[in-house]
């Protein structure tokens, strides 16, 4: 389902396919970018109704891929869950579409929780 699409964004590949498979059990369409670049590659093509960043493992010109993903649709933001094992800096969480955190390691549950309230889905 189109309007249902989903960008998770991250380097690690067993946390993206784990969060994938626990979306498309919900029913929503998921794609997934190994880096910034390929993120807002992914962007330039279509508009995901959410986006789940991983900031770990991401260099420096990844981190700047949430002010990219953020301008490359200034009409409305997409809004972003940042994932990460450390709390990013406030630069980070008070970003425009910025609109939730989880801590790593994160229960499913609580990710699932996290996507369907922002999205109102039941």
């Amino acid at each position: 389902m189109a309007d249902h699409f989903l960008l998770v964004v991250g380097r690690d590949w067993r946390l993206r396919r784990l969060i994938r498979a626990n979306l498309e059990v919900l029913g929503f369409q998921v794609r997934e970018a190994a880096d910034g670049q390929q993120g807002v590659a992914l962007l330039r093509d279509s508009r995901p109704r959410l986006i789940l960043l991983d900031l770990d493992l991401l260099d420096e010109a990844d981190r700047q891929v949430l002010a990219d993903l953020c301008d490359a649709m200034p009409r409305q933001p997409v809004p972003v869950i940042v994932l990460g094992s450390e709390l990013p800096g406030r630069d980070v969480l008070q970003r425009e579409g910025v609109a939730g955190y989880l801590k790593k390691p994160f229960a499913i549950p609580a990710l699932l929780e996290q996507v369907q309230r922002l999205l109102e889905y039941p």
